[in-house]
């Protein structure tokens, strides 16, 4: 069997450090060490420019080496992507365009001349036709989506053709999604062959099979797994190949034009036309005001181009673009008042730079912040989390930082 490993690693802007260290010791290292005893092992990997940046501050100079010493060798194929992971779908094209570009200046400086990405892994898997336009434009001639972008359905892609996009003519590598899930969050630790039986069942991926995921699950979100997949990755039954070599194999072509979705969504909210719904949930009144206080702070930062904080201004605002603030939001099932309102202040303080004596944006905050403690001391979030996770249609589980949240 062919296996297409396609790993994102990736930590938010400013987060805190010892937590960067804790995912370092607990996936990051541990990654490199399996690639470097097995060099069979080829993996596709998006490292965002945000951890690449973090790394270099809190001087992991052995993960940055070994990245760059790993691609130079070839079992590891570097991905483009978004520098501070936000749902692209959701910008201005200048911003899409602006984010991607400063990720491939970003990792060029940082992992050096072997980054030289052909594909591009977009956050969360988050797809329009808006962001298949920039990423055309920006040479990349593959990306990276989940199967249900395909016709908004799960399984009905053929992992043994070759999928081209209608419009830009980019190759559309989809993920198989129960797969990347159940590596990610089912699969026994102690038990390989369930994998071989869920792939048999699964019918489709038995000679070509092309999985996605988190990379800090190996080890940090779930303590074990590095180990599972090790064992999966050395065995004699797998080849494995970058997603360039994947291509090069592909003799059935398909022509193909995306639904907007992203790696975490459902058939029902495709049909629905909610996409990206744990950032962008119209029912949600703190997603939508957090949208209307970014979208108002980036017209308010581009309009003053020439004001002496600008610069400063223009950098804290590209890092607040990242999609945490919204996902810590969304109550299906993750909540944080803490870092929704922390995040909330900072888009706030950008204004501040140019315009100290502002209101529109304190007023705007409020607003979140009054909903964030409604939510918190009625315990509203409890009952969207409860409701999203009764109507997930298949059994939910997830880990974060060794923690299990299920169904």
């Amino acid at each position: 069997m062919r296996w297409a490993n396609i790993l994102h690693i990736y930590q938010p802007p400013h987060w805190p450090a010892a937590t960067v260290r804790k995912v370092a010791r607990e996936s990051y290292r541990p990654l490199m060490r399996i690639l470097k005893r097995h060099p069979e092992i080829r993996i596709t990997l998006n490292c965002a420019g945000s951890l690449s940046e973090q790394l270099r501050a809190l001087k992991y100079h052995d993960i940055i080496r070994d990245i760059r010493q790993l691609a130079r060798q070839g079992q590891i194929e570097l991905l483009g992507s978004a520098l501070y992971h936000p749902i692209l779908p959701k910008l201005p094209e200048a911003e899409m365009r602006r984010q991607i570009q400063l990720n491939t200046q970003v990792n060029k400086k940082i992992l050096g001349a072997v980054y030289q990405p052909r594909g591009i892994f977009l956050p969360e898997l988050a797809y329009s036709p808006a962001v298949a336009r920039v990423t055309q434009k920006l040479g990349f001639r593959y990306m990276i989506l989940d199967e249900i972008a395909h016709t908004g359905r799960f399984g009905e892609v053929t992992p043994d053709t070759q999928y081209i996009h209608r419009q830009t003519k980019q190759a559309v590598v989809f993920r198989n999604k129960f797969i990347s899930d159940f590596l990610a969050f089912r699969a026994p630790l102690s038990r390989p062959a369930a994998f071989w039986t869920e792939l048999k069942q699964g019918g489709r991926s038995e000679h070509t099979l092309i999985t996605a995921f988190d990379g800090e699950g190996l080890g940090h979100h779930r303590p074990g797994a590095d180990k599972l997949w090790e064992r999966l990755m050395t065995d004699a039954r797998v080849e494995s190949v970058t997603i360039s070599q994947l291509l090069k194999t592909y003799h059935a072509t398909a022509s193909v034009s995306p639904l907007r979705s992203s790696w975490s969504s459902r058939p029902s909210e495709l049909k629905r036309r909610e996409p990206y719904i744990l950032w962008d949930d119209r029912t949600n009144p703190i997603h939508q005001l957090q949208w209307l206080l970014l979208y108002k702070t980036v017209r308010f930062v581009t309009r003053h181009r020439r004001h002496p904080y600008y610069p400063r201004a223009r950098k804290l605002l590209d890092q607040r673009l990242a999609s945490d603030q919204f996902w810590w939001a969304s109550a299906k099932p993750w909540w944080s008042k803490e870092i929704v309102d922390t995040k909330t202040m900072e888009l706030v303080d950008i204004i501040k730079l140019i315009e100290p004596n502002e209101t529109w944006a304190t007023g705007l905050a409020t607003r979140i912040t009054n909903h964030t403690s409604s939510w918190q001391q009625s315990q509203k979030y409890k009952s969207v989390a409860k409701r999203y996770l009764a109507a997930s249609p298949y059994e939910y589980v997830h880990y974060i930082g060794g923690k299990r949240i299920s169904k």
